[in-house]
């Protein structure tokens, strides 16, 4: 999979195009559906929660991946205790479980939350 940038705008349907995006480009692998799943955890986040994501970006170093997703709001997201029956709250709890590492970097007036994904392991 060569990288990409793809631009996010701050609709409901965004997560499902980003999701796309990756899938189309990574075909068939026995990570995907993980990988799909902190995708779309990552711009979920960033058209919910900060309501003005400016683009995602994948790059690829053979089996390492880095996705970046960069967004206007400068707040850093925050692990929230949730209830077992809440719709939301799990999103960087999964990133945590799935990736290698994930974290945040300020960009101008705004952020990119960003993490790194081994297609290499297995999952974790």
């Amino acid at each position: 999979m060569e990288s990409f940038t793809i631009p996010l705008t701050a609709s409901i349907e965004t997560p499902r195009t980003a999701r796309s995006a990756v899938a189309e480009r990574l075909g068939p692998h026995p990570r995907c559906e993980e990988l799909l799943l902190c995708v779309s955890e990552l711009v979920t986040n960033a058209v919910l929660h900060a309501r003005s994501p400016r683009h995602m970006k994948v790059t690829a170093h053979g089996d390492q991946l880095t996705v970046e997703v960069a967004d206007g709001d400068p707040t850093v997201p925050v692990r929230r205790e949730h209830d077992p029956t809440a719709p939301t709250g799990r999103g960087l709890r999964i990133l945590d479980q799935l990736t290698r590492r994930w974290g945040t970097r300020a960009n101008g007036d705004g952020k990119t939350v960003w993490f790194e994904f081994d297609l290499g392991e297995g999952a974790a």
